[in-house]
């Protein structure tokens, strides 16, 4: 079957267009398209919104829906930390395929097309997480394009297992090599070990920083400038960077200056971090989350992603994009019609460009992209969308509702 999808809303280039999709293929956008042929389905989109689907940024896959399993009682960060260490003991490649699968699909309904996860290495999962995502990475390839980050939760300098599975994964064909410096006593030694791997495999870097309350933690900083000393400009991503809210802006502004010129991407993490942060506050409680509005007035690609969902970490999230930038709405004081129209674009655009993804609706490329049921981005967000329609297995299925 083919289709003519006539009226729909393109936001990023503000137009009003058809797109005739031919054989799975996009075969041409433009204006008044009429069919060529007899097997051509038209649909009225009625100016709703097309884009090429959602992009997660950070989530942790491996771990999901292990809250479901095991109850973070306290609901702290440190029994998190605890739980999964414990659990770890008890998981299997199966396990983590069949949680990571329920994920997957129900980010697939909600409208995500494009997603990074962080996977753990170390020496007690060993590689059986990585071998578990880079089967469904495969399997998953025609409806989600997936990027694993290799990520050493527990360490590596103490601990030469960890770094022996985090170089394994990566010749196994990891995507991407983490990092989580804060963990370690020496953190310059933990990011230049990191460097020296992903300038061995000529892989990215996507590293776990200054996910504290701690003012005085700016690991941020030393990342950046080991990203200009290695020529590693524009090939490196930040999650977190909660302890740059907890400084004022004279200490931040040279801070935000040399990320900007390291051209690091910042991923901020808004459901988790504020479910996390600020428990040792007794007032002025802060709310954690990364300074989203003064990275973006100065030009910092930031992008928006689930983190954890339903683990130890956090007792929430349904693979769901657009809810996840409702909380960070709220979260970070951004209701105003740019910061919605701007909340959609760090889950769509932002990050499909500044992580490297195929991010475009063009001519010759694969139809995988969604309807949205509404006509703006910022309604999107307020009404908290379905998804409309979208493209599976080169069928165009409609009036789909999410969850």
């Amino acid at each position: 079957m083919n289709y003519i999808l006539k009226n729909g809303y393109l936001p990023f280039i503000n137009e009003i267009q058809d797109v005739y999709i031919k054989d799975g293929l996009v075969e041409k956008i433009g204006r008044d398209i009429k069919p060529i042929d007899l097997d051509t389905k038209i649909i009225d989109l009625e100016n709703r919104i097309v884009i090429n689907g959602f992009v997660d940024g950070h989530m942790h896959l491996d771990k999901a829906l292990i809250g479901e399993k095991v109850i973070n009682k306290s609901g702290t960060l440190y029994e998190a930390i605890e739980i999964m260490s414990k659990y770890k003991h008890s998981m299997t490649k199966e396990d983590v395929k069949e949680r990571s699968k329920k994920i997957l699909d129900l980010s697939f309904r909600n409208g995500t097309r494009f997603l990074r996860t962080h996977i753990d290495v170390d020496h007690k999962i060993q590689l059986k997480s990585i071998e578990a995502l880079l089967e469904l990475k495969e399997e998953y390839k025609e409806l989600i394009d997936i990027q694993i980050v290799a990520f050493p939760q527990d360490g590596i300098i103490k601990n030469s297992k960890s770094y022996f599975y985090l170089e394994e994964a990566l010749k196994m064909g990891a995507d991407i090599v983490g990092g989580i410096p804060a963990i370690e006593e020496d953190s310059i030694k933990h990011m230049n070990m990191i460097f020296d791997l992903a300038m061995k495999y000529d892989v990215d870097i996507d590293m776990h920083i200054d996910e504290t309350d701690d003012a005085s933690s700016l690991i941020i900083n030393d990342l950046a400038k080991l990203t200009i000393a290695n020529g590693y400009i524009g090939r490196v991503t930040a999650g977190h960077c909660c302890s740059l809210a907890a400084n004022e802006e004279e200490i931040i502004l040279p801070i935000v200056e040399l990320i900007k010129k390291a051209k690091i991407n910042i991923i901020s993490l808004p459901s988790t971090n504020l479910y996390l942060q600020g428990r040792g506050d007794k007032i002025n409680i802060r709310r954690g989350i990364a300074p989203v509005k003064y990275l973006l007035d100065h030009d910092i690609p930031v992008a928006i992603g689930s983190d954890n969902i339903r683990d130890p970490f956090n007792p929430f999230g349904n693979g769901n994009l657009l809810e996840e930038i409702l909380i960070a709405a709220h979260g970070c004081h951004m209701g105003g019609e740019k910061d919605l129209n701007k909340l959609f674009d760090m889950v769509s655009i932002i990050p499909g460009e500044a992580l490297k993804f195929q991010y475009n609706i063009k001519e010759g490329n694969k139809a995988n992209f969604i309807v949205i049921d509404a006509k703006t981005k910022a309604d999107s967000i307020i009404r908290q969308a379905n998804i409309y329609g979208y493209f599976k297995n080169n069928v165009f299925e409609t009036n789909l509702i999410n969850n």
